[in-house]
């Protein structure tokens, strides 16, 4: 797997996302410029304030706690 990635927050959109953070592993700034440009940014509005998605696990639209099943992530 290349791409390391955190369930977050996006403050712009209020969406909860999958942020890439990292690559191989890794978290941070890989020396590529290209991949680093992307690292931090809501994949959704692509905006950057974007932050973890806390403890709490409340949904960020409405702020009430989301339970197992509430959400279906995809991937591959």
């Amino acid at each position: 797997m290349v791409a390391v990635v955190r369930t977050m927050v996006c403050a712009d959109c209020e969406e909860l996302v999958d942020v890439l953070i990292g690559r191989h592993g890794k978290e941070g700034a890989t020396g590529d410029p290209e991949y680093d440009r992307v690292l931090w940014i809501c994949p959704e509005c692509h905006g950057r304030k974007v932050v973890a998605w806390g403890a709490s696990k409340t949904c960020p639209k409405c702020n009430e706690p989301m339970t197992k099943g509430q959400m279906t992530v995809l991937w591959d």
